[in-house]
């Protein structure tokens, strides 16, 4: 009986435990069913508001911030600021070029900035460093560029981590090796630090212009644009104290009207609200000279000029068939090239010309008396090693040195200035391609620049609408 009584014991206590297993293994089999429909519930409400579904934490995060605008607009271009194809292993190591310019090293610095655009918005690397190692030189349309990706980027990077995702990257972005002068006097003035930070430094040789931003959304605007005209203005007549000149009161109302033009264009053509323009100027004053360098760009995205022109809500539809029938002149004559010459390039110098706008009224001399003054800044309108002026809209480039100056051509009833970049004068000859090209860099609006030479003991200064203190 014993025996018996002990086998029976033991069944018994076994008997329990595996029930006892089976009712616990149960309960874990519905905890983890429900955990799962749960997760299944979430996650599936999460992707309906545009979020995601933390499961360590078992909460829903708060939707990502919204992408700026001016991201929204650049990303829906493949080909944005250059055609290199960028890799999704990239490391976020950014070697800065040597000379970080659109005027004089294009191509390096678009690719930069594409690849910088590409990285940021694909999120392909947790940590992204801006190394100025090898950097020399900063002009403000490519600083500009990349202070405007950044600035765009860095609220909805901070929005995100801020919310909890922790796989949107890169998670921080740090410069280094920029501790020299001629890096930090651009940055500290007019470049990232100034407008990211809000660090700035002030030096005595440097004369900035900081970023002016008009929004076609605001309600004072046109008055913005007006406020900003005169601070340009008044930014070219600081930098010539420097060099103890001063404009003529003649030149100093051309600047006003050609500036306001300019502007106007900007804030017209351009599908994108904001309008930038920024300028930087640096003196050098040692015992065998004494000058000063002048950097000034305008610049928008939106439309380009080409797209202004060829789109079927253009009103001045006379210059419209000037345009198609000089194309049809140059397609006879064999020279629009895919990729050297095409119509877009053709159209774009072809805008440049005196009276040439894409609307019914006609406001002047437009981008031609633009160029003529900022390039008179110099003295003289002749090329020298460092003054050059630059347009780009789209994949055209057009660059003004010298080298072609500004003609004028009679017309029926007056003179008219024209800029042909070639030895006859005549738009309807081919310009030289090495100052007019179509380039595989495409820029998503119009960016005019300018970086001028301007001496302090130029001789011709009072022929150029400046004159000494």
């Amino acid at each position: 009986m014993r025996k018996l009584d002990k086998r029976a014991i033991s069944f018994y206590i076994s008997l329990k435990r595996f029930l006892y297993t089976c009712k616990r293994e149960k309960r874990k089999r519905k905890r983890k069913a429900g955990k799962a429909r749960h997760e299944i519930t979430m996650k599936k409400y999460a992707e309906a508001h545009g979020t995601i579904y933390n499961k360590k934490t078992n909460r829903i995060l708060s939707p990502k911030p919204k992408l700026s605008q001016n991201i929204q607009f650049l990303s829906q271009f493949p080909d944005l600021f250059s055609t290199v194809k960028n890799s999704t292993n990239d490391n976020g190591h950014f070697i800065i070029p040597e000379t970080f310019s659109l005027i004089d090293n294009y191509k390096e610095s678009f690719n930069f900035l594409k690849r910088l655009f590409f990285v940021l918005h694909k999120g392909v690397c947790k940590k992204l460093i801006l190394d100025y190692v090898n950097c020399k030189r900063i002009d403000v349309d490519a600083s500009i560029c990349m202070d405007i990706i950044l600035g765009d980027f860095l609220p909805y990077l901070n929005g995100c981590h801020a919310r909890g995702y922790s796989n949107v990257f890169p998670k921080e972005i740090l410069p280094i090796n920029f501790e020299r002068e001629e890096i930090m006097k651009v940055l500290f003035s007019i470049g990232a630090y100034r407008n990211l930070t809000g660090l700035k430094i002030d030096y005595p040789d440097i004369e900035d212009l900081p970023v002016l931003i008009n929004n076609q959304n605001f309600a004072n605007k046109w008055r913005l644009s007006e406020i900003h005209t005169t601070d340009i203005v008044e930014y070219i007549k600081r930098c010539l104290k420097r060099m103890n000149r001063e404009l003529t009161i003649e030149s100093e109302t051309g600047f006003y009207k050609v500036i306001g033009e300019i502007m106007s264009n900007a804030e017209e053509h351009g599908t994108m609200p904001h309008r930038f323009a920024i300028g930087f100027f640096q003196e050098t004053h040692n015992n065998d000279e004494h000058f000063g360098i002048f950097n000034l760009s305008i610049f928008n995205f939106g439309k380009t000029i080409y797209e202004t022109f060829k789109s079927p809500e253009c009103l001045n539809t006379g210059v419209v068939k000037q345009m198609t029938e000089l194309s049809e002149d140059y397609t006879e004559k064999g020279w629009l090239t895919k990729a050297e010459f095409e119509e877009e390039t053709l159209w774009t110098l072809y805008s440049l010309q005196e009276g040439v706008t894409s609307k019914e009224k006609k406001r002047g001399n437009g981008s031609i008396q633009y160029i003529r003054n900022f390039f008179g800044l110099k003295g003289d309108m002749e090329k020298d090693d460092v003054s050059k002026m630059l347009l780009i809209s789209g994949n055209t480039r057009i660059l003004f040195d010298g080298t072609y100056n500004i003609t004028e051509k009679q017309g029926v009833k007056r003179k008219f200035k024209m800029m042909t970049f070639n030895d006859s004068g005549d738009i309807t000859e081919k310009p030289n391609k090495n100052f007019v090209t179509f380039a595989p860099h495409f820029f998503p609006g119009t960016i005019i620049s300018a970086r001028i030479l301007i001496k302090f003991d130029n001789t011709n200064q009072q022929d150029n609408g400046t004159q000494n203190n």
